[in-house]
Formats: structure tokens, sequence, C-alpha cells
């Protein structure tokens, strides 16, 4: 039987609006809604005068479990900086090395080639800086990250990333995303919209807003804290396969590095509240402007549905993350939906079908690389995605190979 792990989002969001709230006051204002304060992360609102908020942070947590792999084989006047021009190479994911880790050469190289992964397909010309270590994170814990998360008004971030995607030919489906005017969304019952975007910090870099602006916003130069537990076995060096009952590190890490750089849905924060029975006003994330239901009326099948059709902010309901030229199922929700965090693509353990690295979970010996998918979501919610090499030498040959066939045939 294969030991495997499960990604499961225990630490959820909780936007706090008032900025003047004791440890005391939140401990029993989450009380009375129902969470245990030792569950919930906080970060207090900070308003800057850019229309951009330093949000709570978020901490993915993860637990032993089942799973499978693949075999080892409101800113009025707020602007962004202007669209980066693309060059490949100048991407780059700092790893600030705690002393564990740095300590640990292979842990440390694996957590490198990981960033490598991203780094070879993403041209933004920014530096997302990530602190990270190893350490002791309790029973059945194997690694958790916390991403710098800011908030804007609607508007404020759908304008940068909408000009972003302007100068691609294979995002102008991310010109259809509506404005706030024209927004609307499904929700549980009692929840409302507060009319606000949640971003990672990594994502608004992307997106061009300067770095000295958000560093100043969210008081820190860091993007994102990653840590991995001591507690477990890892296999450091996946070039010779992974060793039967050891966890893929550089899998690991490279599922993280996604979740900092932007992949997470703002319905894993409603989730906690369903379940607690304590509806409330929610921002929506980047990515959730491509959610949709899946199979119903409200799943958009051309441009002119996605710009209209209604987003899925919802645990519970099947959804996917939907461009019209494609569409991936997500997860519905660890307490109310199928046990599985919505920020994470469907785990291939219940669909049968692998979509990429944020899948949600990894048996032991196996490995999950970046793939298409993980790539294609953040080149809608901002990055600037190069397209495989090995794409363009498959053209290449397929030419040849066509050319070769007619002189063949003219023989």
């Amino acid at each position: 039987m294969k030991t495997s792990f499960a990604r499961h989002l225990l630490t959820m969001t909780f936007l706090l609006r008032a900025s003047t709230l004791s440890a005391l006051e939140i401990s029993s204002l989450l009380s009375e809604r129902g969470i245990e304060s030792d569950s919930v992360v906080l970060g207090m609102r900070v308003t800057s005068n850019t229309g951009l908020h330093l949000a709570s942070v978020q901490e993915s947590i993860f637990h032993s479990g089942s799973g499978s792999g693949l075999d080892s084989g409101s800113g009025a006047g707020l602007t962004s900086a202007s669209g980066p021009t693309l060059n490949l190479g100048t991407f780059d994911i700092q790893i600030n090395a705690g002393a564990t880790l740095a300590g640990n050469a292979p842990a440390l190289a694996a957590f490198n080639r990981a960033a490598l992964q991203w780094e070879n397909r993403i041209a933004d010309p920014i530096t997302v800086k990530i602190n990270a270590d190893l350490a002791s994170l309790g029973a059945g814990i194997l690694g958790s990250t916390v991403p710098v998360l800011i908030t804007g008004s609607y508007d404020s971030l759908r304008g940068p990333m909408v000009a972003d995607a302007a100068d691609e030919a294979d995002d102008a489906i991310v010109a259809s995303v509506p404005t706030a005017a024209g927004f609307s969304g499904l929700l549980p019952v009692g929840f409302s919209f507060t009319g606000d975007i949640v971003a990672t910090k990594a994502n608004l870099k992307a997106m061009g807003f300067s770095t000295a602006l958000l560093d100043g916003i969210a008081f820190t130069t860091n993007d994102a804290t990653i840590r991995f537990s001591t507690n477990f076995t890892f296999d450091f060096d996946n070039s010779d396969g992974v060793t039967a009952g050891q966890t893929d590190f550089e899998t690991v890490a490279a599922h993280e590095i996604g979740h900092a750089l932007g992949f997470f849905s703002f319905v894993d924060v409603i989730d906690p509240l369903v379940n607690a029975g304590t509806p409330d006003a929610v921002d929506v994330s980047p990515l959730d402007l491509f959610r949709f239901e899946e199979g119903t009326a409200n799943d958009p099948a051309t441009v002119a549905e996605f710009a209209t059709f209604p987003r899925s902010i919802q645990p519970n309901v099947a959804a996917n993350t939907d461009e019209i030229a494609n569409e991936w199922r997500m997860s519905t929700g660890r307490l109310t939906g199928d046990a599985r965090q919505a920020s994470h693509w469907r785990d291939d353990a219940l669909s049968g079908t692998l979509i990429g690295v944020m899948d949600p979970s990894l048996s032991t010996g196996l490995v999950e690389l970046v793939d298409f998918p993980d790539f294609r979501a953040l080149d809608l919610i901002g990055y600037e995605i190069i397209p495989e090499p090995g794409s363009f030498l498959l053209l290449a040959i397929g030419v040849v190979g066509i050319a070769a066939a007619r002189r063949h045939r003219t023989r």
C-alpha cells in the first residue's frame, strides 16, 4: 500500500476590515463565528493611499493522506508600471534559506531545481523572494506555504491584468474578463462580494505593479514563506527515481512555489465559513475570474458567455478553470467539498487524470512536474509564459516530415 500525502489548507485567510482589534478581541470575534483561532492566520488590512491593502496571509499546510502521481520515470488613479518586456532569463526566484535548509545541501539543490522549472518558462523581469526552511511542523504535516496577499478594488487589479495580456494573441480571452460593473458570481446563501480582488504579492509584480510599491504596502521585501517538515523522509534527487516510501522534495517545492506565484482560490476562505455557518462579504482571487460551474447552464462555451456568465465562487460545486479553448476541473473544498482545497486542480486520485503539479495529492515514490495547465493558469492571471522549447522543435520536425513526404510523392 502506498504512503502518500494530501495537501490541505487548514489555516485560512480571515480578512479584518478594522486595524484596531487586539489579539484577545480577534480571538473572541473568531469564537463568535465558530472558527477556532488556531486554525486561522490573522493579518490586519492596512490601507494605503494607492488603493491597495495588505490582506491577511493564507497558509497551506500539508498532511499525510491519499493521492497519486506520475511514475518517477478601490484604487482611484492607481496604475501599474508599463507592461514588462519579454526576456526569458530575467525572471528569478530567490530562495532565502533558513539555517536548517542552508545546512542541507541536497534539499536546497532540489528546491532550486523546483524553482528552475518555473524560471525556464516565465519571462517577466521580476524577482520573487521566498523565505524557506526545514522545521518540525507537527504530526502529519509535510510543509506549509504563506504567500503575502494584497487586496485592491476589483477594477484596479483587473485593469493591469487585462493590459498585461493585451500584447499576446493567445491571451485574448483575458480582455473579456468583465469589469466590476459587469461582474457577477455565484456564492453560498448569505454571502456577498466586497468588490475587491486579493492577489499574491508575486502575482501583482507580474501584472506590472512596482516592487517598491508592493514592498511598502506589505512592510516586507519577502513574497512568501515556505517550510518543510523535518519529521518526514524526503528524496532530494529524483534524477534516478524516487526511493520507495519517500516523498519527492522537488515536486512538493514546485507545487508550493505555484501557490506563492498566485495559484489560489478564495473558495478556500469561504469553505470554513460555510462549514461554521458564518456568512460574510468575500473577495475573489485573479484565478477565480476564470472559475465557472462545470456542466450546468452557467458553463460558458463562447467568448460572449465567458464575459457575462457568473463565476463560481462556492465550495462543494463542480467547477473548472475555463478559458473557452481549454478547461480544467478544480477541487471544491476541504471541509464542505471533495475534501481537497479548492486552490488545486481536481485530484487525479478522484478523476483518474493528472492535470498538473497543482494537483492536491502525491504518493510516495512518484514525481509530478509543472505542466502546461499550471503555466497556462499563471499566463491568464498576469504572467508572461514562453512556449516550451520542445514544442518549436516538434513543429519543425513535423514540417520537415511533411516536406519529405511531398518529395516522395512527386518522384
